[in-house]
């Protein structure tokens, strides 16, 4: 009985080992993105049915009780001990002990129970929970698509501009907002339409974007120094990732790049991918995303804050001169 015993714990100790490998290999494939793959599912299958084996033989063990020679090492005393006291099941058979009849005064008193009847109040807060009702239907005007709005620089004849736009779309909203007028359209049809008017009108105007079209912008590191940005570019579109813009960040104080290259992404199906990826040319690489400092954006052809030089409609305005050129173009060259 005692070469039984063995025989089972080792067999217990050995698929618990191969438990633990295959628990080792399913948390890195899904550290890899390899969660769905039939390996992956394959392994977990054949680690549930060890555990199942393994559970058996801990019950054949339990069921074997201990030895009957004294002396031996395998009694498992405790263990069936123990799992008997887990084990076991309240009885619930009468005792043998007399029947002893209980005083009055000691006797719980007998409850009468009385039906309640049914209090019927009014609700003075029914109609704002049928609105709330109202507004969690899939017909809400939140999951509309969002238009962006179109900001107008206010010149002389502003309110006549508005009056056209008006005329053509009377549903458009005007709004005063950080010295230019936000005109909100109600369809992105009407907003281009909005858009040609005013192109057409030599007007100036700055457009504001809306939050899915905004690229995502991540940063990839442990790349060489002196990678080229248009072969980093080729490899990522090979990868179906549909890219805006690659440069690669600066120190301006030492006049040195950085190993670090901010890559902006357009918003596709499968743009949240790129932080799965962990290597370019044999090399490991981290992606990040990248962390913006808590600064206004500054356009670099107009010089004007909160928007940037690709929804810039307004006049090009140099930074040194205050002419009608872009500041890196300017014949100055003195820093400012």
């Amino acid at each position: 009985m005692c070469r039984h015993i063995s025989r089972i714990e080792r067999d217990i100790s050995r698929k618990r080992e191969i438990i633990k490998s295959y628990d080792e290999t399913i948390d890195a494939m899904h550290y890899d993105g390899l969660g769905n793959t039939q390996q992956c599912i394959q392994d977990m299958l054949k680690k549930r049915e060890l555990e199942d084996e393994v559970e058996k033989l801990e019950d054949n063990l339990i069921k074997m009780g201990i030895c009957s020679r004294m002396d031996c090492q395998k009694r498992h005393t405790v263990l069936t001990n123990n799992f008997v006291a887990d084990k076991q099941v309240r009885s619930t058979s009468p005792n043998n002990d007399e029947f002893k009849i209980v005083p009055p005064r000691k006797a719980a008193k007998i409850k009468k129970t009385t039906e309640l009847q049914e209090i019927s109040t009014s609700n003075k807060f029914k109609e704002l929970m049928e609105i709330d009702n109202e507004s969690n239907t899939p017909n809400n005007d939140e999951t509309k698509i969002q238009i962006p709005a179109i900001n107008l620089k206010i010149d002389a004849n502003y309110n006549l501009t508005l009056q056209e736009i008006n005329k053509l779309y009377p549903d458009t909203q005007n709004k005063l907002i950080k010295g230019f007028i936000s005109i909100q359209a109600t369809s992105i049809d009407r907003r281009n339409s909005i858009i040609e008017y005013l192109k057409n009108n030599n007007k100036e105007f700055f457009l504001s974007e809306a939050h899915t079209d905004r690229p995502l912008k991540v940063v990839i590191k442990d790349l060489p120094i002196n990678q080229n940005k248009e072969e980093l570019k080729q490899i990522l579109e090979d990868l179906n990732f549909k890219i805006i813009r690659i440069s690669q960040l600066r120190n301006y104080r030492m006049k040195t790049y950085h190993p670090i290259f901010l890559i902006e992404i357009a918003k596709t199906k499968n743009h949240l991918n790129i932080y799965n990826l962990k290597t370019i040319k044999h090399l490991q690489i981290k992606v990040e995303t990248y962390r913006k400092k808590n600064r206004a954006t500054i356009c670099f052809k107009c010089n004007g804050f909160f928007h940037s030089a690709r929804n810039c409609q307004l006049k090009t305005r140099c930074l040194k001169c205050e002419e009608n050129h872009e500041t890196k173009n300017c014949t100055i060259t003195t820093k400012i």
